[in-house]
């Protein structure tokens, strides 16, 4: 992995006027200059990660063999657009509005692909939060099997819609604003739990070794996605069978066993039934290691979580520290509430989807 450029919301607004009033993790500038009463989350939030910087050396780095790109945006249309376009070639903001006021996400990664000037494969993926590690998974294919020599992954979406909100307030997944007096947002906690709603993008490439390659961030070691036997597709289970298949496939792609993990990015939304699931999962499979979460510092991104937190966590590791866990209120040394020194070691990055899928990408830090 030699580049992942990350773009991510910290600071919060209250949204009070939707069935479930909650606040929510949000980009300043998402809704300046709307055109056609329409908003772009989207190109607002791919703007940030879609740098000159990465272009110029994409396209005057070309490798060997073949290169592709992946686009992981946890649906195959943005949430809460319709697909309208300007008719007039002349209007402000034409060229930039165009394609992201069309629906369909496909359609997006051509447009993107084609900045890049990719042009041996192109695909999406719609695993809802899992979106970005499971598709490494793919990634993984066209690396090891295919030819490939690189790979660049673009994820995020719009997650900040009035549809989205109610749902994790109809489903109480994130925290709402009637909870605040008696909890915070945290993970793994006995008192706090819970997560507030965000946005964000990540933008990583996967890169054989070749000689004008860029110095690697993270050495990538395998990855595996998996189901589980659960017939309501947006609960868990809570001996964490999905996650455990999940690290199980991943470390037997990398030829590795659970003994060499050490730091573990969990999915980490807080939620009771994923503090339970994932714990489970990971303390039956790991011995020595330490983990922390993400989200309660930027909000839930969806699909961008799992790339976009994994950069996050190699961006800790260059500084020689892991946060601890926000909110936490029990001394935990594994579950860290506190923030400790970056451990030697694999790194495992999880993430879960709704619809009963679950993802577990293996890293090793470039030191």
């Amino acid at each position: 992995m030699t580049h992942c450029v990350t773009a991510c919301t910290t600071e919060s607004t209250v949204y009070e006027d939707i069935a479930y009033p909650q606040r929510v993790h949000i980009f300043p500038d998402t809704y300046s200059r709307v055109k056609s009463g329409m908003s772009y989350p989207p190109h607002v939030m791919f703007s940030k990660v879609i740098t000159p910087e990465v272009l110029a050396y994409v396209k005057n780095n070309p490798v060997k063999g073949k290169t592709a790109f992946l686009f992981a945006a946890g649906s195959q249309g943005w949430s809460g657009i319709g697909g309208r376009y300007d008719k007039n070639p002349d209007a402000e903001l034409h060229y930039e509005t165009k394609i992201p006021f069309i629906t369909l996400t496909n359609i997006y990664a051509g447009r993107i692909a084609s900045m890049f000037g990719v042009e041996d494969y192109v695909c999406t993926d719609a695993s809802a939060c899992a979106s970005s590690l499971k598709i490494l998974m793919d990634m993984q294919n066209l690396m090891f099997h295919y030819g490939f020599d690189r790979v660049i992954v673009l994820s995020g979406e719009d997650s900040v819609s009035i549809p989205s909100l109610e749902f994790f307030g109809d489903a109480n997944a994130c925290l709402l604003l009637k909870d605040e007096g008696e909890r915070k947002p945290s993970a793994f906690d006995s008192v706090n739990y819970g997560f507030h709603v965000g946005q964000g993008a990540a933008l990583t490439i996967f890169e054989s070794e070749h000689a004008a390659m860029a110095t690697p961030i993270a050495r990538f070691l395998g990855a595996y996605t998996s189901a589980e036997n659960l017939t309501n597709p947006l609960g868990q289970r809570k001996d964490g069978a999905g996650y455990t298949k999940a690290i199980e496939g991943a470390l037997f792609v990398a030829k590795l066993g659970p003994d060499v993990v050490k730091l573990v990015k969990t999915h980490g939304t807080g939620t009771p039934a994923n503090n339970v699931a994932e714990k489970t999962a990971l303390t039956s499979i790991l011995s020595e290691f330490i983990a922390t979460s993400y989200k309660q510092r930027i909000g839930h991104t969806l699909s961008a979580s799992g790339l976009l937190e994994t950069g996050l966590l190699f961006e800790d590791i260059a500084r020689g520290s892991i946060p601890a866990i926000p909110n936490r209120t029990d001394d935990d040394p594994v579950f860290i509430s506190r923030s400790c020194p970056a451990p030697d070691g694999v790194v495992l990055s999880l993430a879960a989807g709704m619809g009963n899928v679950y993802s577990a990408a293996l890293f090793e830090a470039v030191k």
